[in-house]
């Protein structure tokens, strides 16, 4: 009788490296489950029980919870930075542009890492240790998502000072949309809003540049 444990026909076994980024993987999705319904200051305990496994096999891959919360934050500004800059060329029209930016931005917004790293990032409770580690990481996440704009809005012959003011301004106000929408008060679809928000980045992209 053949071993449910040996490689089956037509099956390839995974090597131990596949096992282990598997296995950091669900305790990144677990991790990111917890910190949003508990907020940061879930336990490891609490992180493994939702990942199906023992305390020390979480210990075995993230050597403290400062550890583990850096990876989300990690996984979360990766996410933005991946999923908010879709491909565009420089022969569409500006403002289809900044509204393919604001929608790609919207939606990576609400992704669960995503929200999982803001919640850790801005939390006023955050050790300073891993405040400190977690300072490079946005920086970074900024400076490509800064680049990405610049890049997109180059050919309209604007500073670097502006294009960079206008996606600031669309990442506070998509924030802002974000917040109203957590708490408990009936929101409209956000169809309107995100569309005055276009015109009005656009109209900071396209202004003339004061002397």
């Amino acid at each position: 009788m053949r071993s449910t444990l040996e490689p089956q026909p037509g099956s390839t076994r995974r090597t131990q490296q596949e096992r282990r980024d598997s296995t950091r993987s669900t305790l990144l999705d677990a991790a990111i489950a917890v910190v949003l319904d508990s907020g940061p200051s879930t336990s490891i305990t609490e992180i493994a029980a939702h990942a199906g496994v023992s305390k020390g096999a979480v210990q075995h891959h993230f050597d403290s919870k400062s550890d583990l919360l850096a990876a989300v934050v990690t996984a979360g500004w990766n996410e933005l930075t991946e999923h908010s800059a879709p491909a565009l060329h420089a022969s569409d029209p500006p403002a289809d542009r900044v509204a393919a930016l604001v929608q790609a931005t919207w939606d990576a917004f609400r992704r669960p890492a995503c929200q999982a790293a803001f919640m850790i990032s801005s939390d006023p409770n955050l050790e300073p240790e891993l405040a400190d580690r977690l300072a490079p990481i946005f920086e970074s996440a900024r400076h490509r998502l800064d680049e990405s704009w610049n890049h997109t809005f180059d050919d309209l012959g604007g500073s670097t000072e502006r294009t960079v003011r206008a996606r600031r301004f669309v990442r506070s106000h998509l924030l802002g949309m974000l917040v109203q929408r957590q708490l408990p008060s009936e929101e409209p679809v956000p169809d309107d809003e995100l569309s005055t928000l276009c015109e009005v980045a656009l109209q900071i992209l396209v202004a003339p540049e004061s002397r």
